[in-house]
């Protein structure tokens, strides 16, 4: 029988109370000693999931202890995060920190039970009912360079389930556009990690928003958040396209 034991953790007029197994409460007391989430949280879920992040820079355990406590408070993943975040009414950068604490640990083995309820995870409403039949739709070049924001948002917050795609893709596109044959409509080149992990670096707006630069990049995005879904769901990319009508 795991004993578990509580452990509180403040941040202005919001606290936190934390139950742990009793094997590992007073590493977690340790580190809430140490904590320091910056400006006060104004729910109790952004604070918890400031803490799961302070945790997870300081060891894998207490991250895991912390992110299955998160869980049994909020009744995750029988409930989605999304869907919690959408309950506390987060303002965006409260809800895109939660749900950055949340799939952290989404490669950490020991973690898959606060991902999915069951071996066979059940699906979302939209995709279960026989009375709907989802459409998917890709959109075209926008004239903007808008869409890396949407792609860097995308890798801060599910980084650990596209942070390799992006990466992958990435580097193909950058060897791609060294063909002597369309070399020269790429003047700036095309490394979009490079663009996302550093934006000052991102070359200036007529040359994102041009169409051989936005096409591919667009694709990239789209993709990501496919590969965002059919991770989430628990689903193969086969899996999730017939789910499609």
């Amino acid at each position: 029988m795991i004993v578990y034991q509580a452990v509180t953790v403040t941040c202005g007029k919001t606290s936190v109370r934390i139950t742990v197994s009793s094997g590992i409460h007073a590493h977690v007391c340790d580190l809430a000693s140490t904590f320091d989430a910056g400006s006060p949280p104004t729910t109790a879920i952004e604070l918890h999931a400031r803490f799961l992040e302070h945790c997870a820079a300081h060891g894998q355990d207490a991250a895991l202890a912390i992110l299955d406590a998160m869980c049994r408070e909020h009744g995750i993943p029988s409930t989605s995060v999304h869907i919690v975040v959408q309950q506390h009414g987060l303002v965006e950068a409260a809800a895109q920190r939660v749900l950055r604490a949340y799939y952290l640990l989404w490669n950490v083995e020991g973690a898959r039970h606060c991902y999915f309820a069951s071996e066979r995870p059940s699906l979302p409403a939209l995709f279960a009912s026989c009375a709907t039949s989802p459409v998917a739709i890709f959109g075209g070049h926008p004239g903007s360079g808008a869409y890396l924001d949407e792609t860097r948002w995308l890798l801060d917050v599910y980084r650990p389930l596209v942070g390799d795609y992006v990466a992958r893709m990435s580097a193909f596109l950058v060897s791609l556009v060294e063909d002597h044959r369309i070399s020269h409509l790429y003047k700036a080149g095309l490394d979009v990690l490079e663009w996302l992990a550093r934006p000052e670096s991102t070359p200036d707006a007529d040359y994102v928003a041009s169409s051989p630069v936005s096409i591919p990049l667009i694709a990239l995005t789209q993709l990501a958040q496919i590969v965002v879904l059919y991770k989430a769901l628990g689903v193969s990319p086969g899996e999730l396209a017939r789910l499609f009508n």
